[in-house]
């Protein structure tokens, strides 16, 4: 008991002493002031998976969940891929737009560049998933370099920001599928720099 009970406090300490840094470089931001909407591009280039790259990590879930008869071939993956692709920038969006709109920053962002003249491009180079194991849980962190360009111009970066180990965890404990904690850290990545964009802009 006494074991379990240390592991819950270094799990909670590892929570508080590694917070969430979100930086930007110079930039400027007035050719975008008065767009109406940008569109969110979003990339996984080097993206590393706790301690492994991103393809040894799927090789290794893959397995176990298969040897685990929890899924059929393939499924854990496409189930993964899917949530790159669609569920995480979909939360990203959401969240941003909604934080977006409290801090009366005009852009309305989507994934559509048809008619967006600049593009905010989220390339996601670290996860890690955590763990929820009930007497002991650890949120997922994920790291994203952002940058803000001209469609037409993609070479000439308006702004560079980072985002640090944003956290993400369900504040009740219910957070035991790790795709709902790493959904969580996009949550607040897309927060952080609503309101991060809303002081450049101010």
């Amino acid at each position: 008991m006494k074991k379990i009970f240390l592991l819950s406090m270094l799990a909670v300490l590892s929570t508080l002493c590694f917070g969430q840094k979100v930086k930007s470089g110079k930039g400027n931001l007035s050719p975008i002031f008065k767009q109406e909407k940008v569109a969110f591009k979003f990339t996984y280039q080097d993206l590393k998976v706790g301690k492994m790259n991103a393809e040894d990590y799927v090789e290794k879930k893959v397995k176990e969940k298969q040897e685990a008869g929890e899924f059929k071939q393939k499924e854990w993956e496409d189930k993964w891929r899917s949530n790159l692709s669609t569920r995480f920038p979909e939360k990203f969006i959401s969240l941003f737009n909604e934080h977006a709109s409290k801090k009366n920053l005009q852009l309305k962002a989507d994934m559509n560049e048809e008619n967006a003249e600049y593009i905010i491009h989220v390339n996601t180079s670290f996860i890690e998933p955590g763990f929820n194991v009930g007497v002991v849980r650890k949120p997922a962190y994920t790291n994203h370099e952002i940058t803000i360009y001209k469609k037409s111009e993609a070479d000439n970066i308006l702004l560079k920001t980072t985002i640090i180990k944003s956290p993400g965890r369900d504040a009740m404990g219910y957070d035991f599928d790790a795709a709902y904690r790493i959904q969580e850290a996009f949550a607040k990545a897309a927060k952080e720099y609503a309101q991060h964009l809303s002081k450049k802009f101010g």
